[in-house]
């Protein structure tokens, strides 16, 4: 079979040539979607029903029985076809059970465009090109582990949820919010109400420093990280921004995982506002490798003490299990800053020890 043929494509060419079925090409196109939705492939009868559905008019036609006559005559060529393509191939024998698994579909020698369907009581005969090519992938058997948003050990509402408690409301822009206790005063005083007293409404002007660790024993816990900066919009925050850095930040922070695209820390630092940014960052902290590095804890101390003027607040979100800290360099960090384990509780305290 020609690869680079479509499935069925030579049927086509006999029925409108030979034949005479005035077909057109959008015509094949829709078999080949038909194929590609499951139908037609479980035997070849109901691939000849498909083909007549979409390529005869009328079951009483006379354009139906040269359909009946052109689809089985191309179905017994390719029968007669099949010595050939045994002849090509390697002298192992293959029982009838297993021959239609595999034939090839890369074999050049058949001037055909489907490798011919063997009689068989067990399986059914579906071409091979319609089997390898336009069967849609089978989903996920029992056996087989599929990781979902409830696999996460915080759900995506938990995360909403959480963002929503980071605000700083501040007071700004246009009187659009009536004050209703200096409005009451006013009518004390006037003995009459003539207008409502306005004030400024409150905005949330929280800012959030998003920091993710990006190193390999960080790629367990990637798809939680991502969940994390998907829903940072449910917290309708005054600013968001991300940043990602391998085992510990030094001398840059990078706008996107796996790009070099990055911003120097020298010029990012100074450009937060030190009332309004709470500064998180998500990193296993060196517990999941185990053991102490002295310099990964010289170097993150010295970025938390670059950091921590420039900023209102700072916690660490750990995605090891808190019991796993212990005699790591983990552990050493979490002298330095305060460290909360990444699950509902964590995520909860986290962004509530803000407040002290």
């Amino acid at each position: 079979m020609n690869p680079q043929k479509p499935p069925l494509f030579d049927l086509f060419i006999r029925l409108r040539e030979k034949a005479g079925l005035p077909l057109t090409i959008d015509q094949y196109d829709m078999l080949l979607q038909a194929l590609k939705g499951g139908f037609g492939i479980a035997s070849r009868d109901e691939l000849k029903q498909i083909c007549r559905l979409l390529w005869v008019k009328s079951k009483s036609s006379p354009q139906a029985e040269k359909f009946e006559q052109y689809f089985e005559e191309y179905f017994q060529q390719l029968q007669l076809q099949a010595p050939k393509h045994k002849s090509t191939r390697t002298t192992k024998e293959t029982s009838p059970d297993t021959a239609p698994s595999q034939t090839s579909a890369n074999d050049t020698s058949s001037p055909t465009s489907l490798t011919p369907p063997r009689p068989s009581q067990s399986s059914p005969q579906i071409p091979i090109a319609m089997r390898r090519e336009l069967l849609p992938e089978k989903p996920f058997g029992k056996n087989h582990y599929q990781l979902s948003v409830k696999d996460f050990p915080v759900t995506e509402r938990q995360i909403q949820q959480n963002w929503r408690y980071l605000r700083r409301s501040i007071r700004e822009g246009s009187f659009t919010e009536v004050d209703i206790e200096a409005t009451v005063q006013q009518i004390s005083q006037d003995g009459v109400f003539l207008e409502p007293v306005l004030i400024q409404s409150r905005m949330n002007r929280a800012e959030l420093l998003l920091l993710i660790d990006v190193s390999l024993s960080m790629v367990p816990f990637h798809l939680l990280s991502q969940k994390l900066v998907e829903n940072l919009q449910s917290g309708r925050l005054g600013k968001a921004d991300t940043y990602y850095f391998r085992n510990c930040p030094k001398d840059y922070l990078y706008f996107h995982p796996q790009r070099p695209d990055a911003k120097p820390i020298d010029e990012l630092l100074p450009k937060l506002h030190s009332n309004r940014t709470i500064a998180l960052i998500i990193s296993d902290g060196g517990a999941a490798r185990g053991g102490i590095n002295r310099e990964r804890i010289s170097l993150t101390a010295d970025f938390l003490q670059d950091l921590v003027p420039c900023v209102r607040h700072i916690a660490w979100l750990n995605p090891i299990p808190e019991e796993r800290w212990r005699n790591t360099t983990a552990q050493a960090i979490s002298q330095m800053v305060q460290m909360f384990e990444l699950n509902p509780f964590g995520l909860k305290a986290a962004i509530r020890s803000r407040k002290g």
